[in-house]
Formats: structure tokens, C-alpha cells, sequence
């Protein structure tokens, strides 16, 4: 099941408040060869603690991010993001991956600079490859 690709996300977060959403989502990128690194967070806001504390080279380039979590939304995970420093949230890519099909979601996430697609649950190849096509290479 090995994806080929052009080229490979160094270090990508999986933030889902779903233990088991995670673990299936992580082994299909890890299947992939999407990813050098994959880590998950069940909290948004453990996601944010470890991108404000993060060096550097291990801070994500990616971001699959739910929408329906307790606590920290992903919209409001979102705009935290952008509160972060100018170098940081200027770096980061989102992607939504998410059970919701509201239209009204699709659009306000849209609004945020940093989201670069919305998918629905589960990921697919087909998926992988449309956003390895879509990044240019200096943002890997």
C-alpha cells in the first residue's frame, strides 16, 4: 500500500478527540509513506502546548484537525493557530478531517489562511496523493 510520492511531510499532528479515529488515521499516513513523523493528540489543546514548545525541525508542517471536539473546537484550535507567532502559523498547513458535512463548516473554514482542504472521514489514497499534488515542494 506504500504511496509513491514526490515528496514526503516531515512532521505531521493528527488532532482528533477520537482514540480510535487516531489510531486508524496515523497507521493509513504511516501505510502511505505520507509522513517522516506522525503524532497524535485526543486534546487541541495538548496540540497547541507542543506547537508553541516545538523546536523548529520538529514542529509540523501538517495538520489533520477534527472539528467536533470537547473543550477546544477546531475552529477555535484554528484561531489559536493564528494568535501564534507570524513564524509559526505562517509554516503550518491544516487540513480539516471531519464527520461534519455542513456546508456552513466548509465554509468557515475556508476563512482561515492555513486550511488547505477539507475531507471527510476516513482518509483514502486518493485523498493523499490530491494533497501531496497540491503542496509545493518548499512547503514540505
Amino acid at each position: 500500500m506504500d504511496m509513491i510520492t514526490k515528496y514526503t511531510v516531515h512532521t505531521a499532528f493528527l488532532v482528533d478527540d477520537s482514540e480510535v479515529d487516531l489510531f486508524i488515521q496515523r497507521k493509513f499516513i504511516e501505510l502511505c509513506a505520507f509522513a517522516e513523523k506522525v503524532v497524535t493528540f485526543s486534546s487541541p489543546i495538548k496540540a497547541l502546548e507542543a506547537l508553541q514548545s516545538a523546536p523548529y525541525n520538529d514542529a509540523p508542517t501538517l495538520i489533520f484537525l477534527d472539528l467536533n471536539m470537547p473543550l477546544l473546537n477546531g475552529f477555535e484550535f484554528l484561531e489559536e493557530i493564528n494568535a501564534l507567532s507570524s513564524g509559526v502559523s505562517n509554516r503550518i498547513k491544516v487540513v480539516i478531517l471531519s464527520s461534519s458535512n455542513s456546508p456552513a463548516d466548509r465554509l468557515r473554514a475556508k476563512e482561515f489562511p492555513n486550511v488547505i482542504n477539507f475531507f471527510y472521514k476516513p482518509l483514502t489514497i486518493e485523498r493523499l496523493q490530491s494533497l501531496t499534488e497540491s503542496l509545493e515542494p518548499q512547503e514540505w
